[in-house]
């Protein structure tokens, strides 16, 4: 159990340290950056990319974002996104980011934390993003990943290289899964006032995703 519990052990003090690099940058450049993966696939983003983990694929659906989400995303400076391609082979990773970006807009595509149904059950994962913040109508869990070619990343930005994890098991290789970091928006509000807002980051792995709090949980019940 070392290389478990060692993945772990890193994934936790990376969340937190790519939370606090989103957060000054909002501090500082009033924006939390753009540029980040959908999860979804290419050419359209009409379904999740294929290389995620089943158990990050079984907590995510493909959905839409309607006027007052995008508007509400933008305005933290999140303004476009993109999509990964799954045909690239040995490589889940690594350069799957798609050289060009598309708007967050009216309809535009994005994976979104699953609320309803019970296979697998979110509401531990939603409760650990959401500390004491109570949501407000009709939440949407907005995910993202974090990649290269985000505006966050960079020689000149906040974070030098967006990180690859460390895997856990067999399951878990970069060449074969999606195995970097996540972000996580939430939009709620009634039509016209819903507003964003950045919850927190997670982990992609075979256990699915995965918060700070979850990841320590795993550390100490291995």
């Amino acid at each position: 159990g070392l290389l478990s519990r060692a993945s772990k052990s890193t994934s936790a003090t990376s969340i937190q340290d790519i939370a606090k690099a989103v957060q000054i940058n909002y501090s500082t450049q009033l924006s939390y950056g753009s540029g980040y993966d959908s999860l979804l696939g290419l050419p359209t983003g009409g379904a999740l990319y294929t290389k995620l983990t089943p158990g990050v694929t079984a907590q995510l659906v493909q959905g839409a974002l309607d006027p007052d989400d995008a508007r509400a995303l933008t305005a933290l400076g999140v303004t476009n996104l993109r999509h990964l391609d799954a045909s690239i082979a040995g490589d889940a990773t690594f350069a799957v980011s798609s050289a060009t970006t598309y708007a967050v807009a009216d309809t535009a595509p994005v994976a979104t934390i699953k609320t309803t149904g019970t296979t697998p059950d979110t509401t531990a994962l939603r409760n650990s993003l959401l500390g004491n913040y109570v949501p407000g109508t009709l939440p949407k869990y907005v995910v993202f990943g974090l990649n290269k070619n985000a505006t966050i990343v960079g020689p000149n930005s906040i974070l030098q290289d967006a990180p690859v994890r460390a895997g856990a098991d067999a399951n878990e290789n970069p060449t074969t899964s999606y195995q970097r970091y996540g972000l996580v928006f939430l939009i709620d509000g009634a039509p016209a006032t819903r507003t964003a807002r950045f919850l927190g980051a997670v982990a992609f792995g075979s256990a699915g995703i995965t918060t700070a709090e979850g990841s320590l949980q795993g550390y100490y019940g291995n």
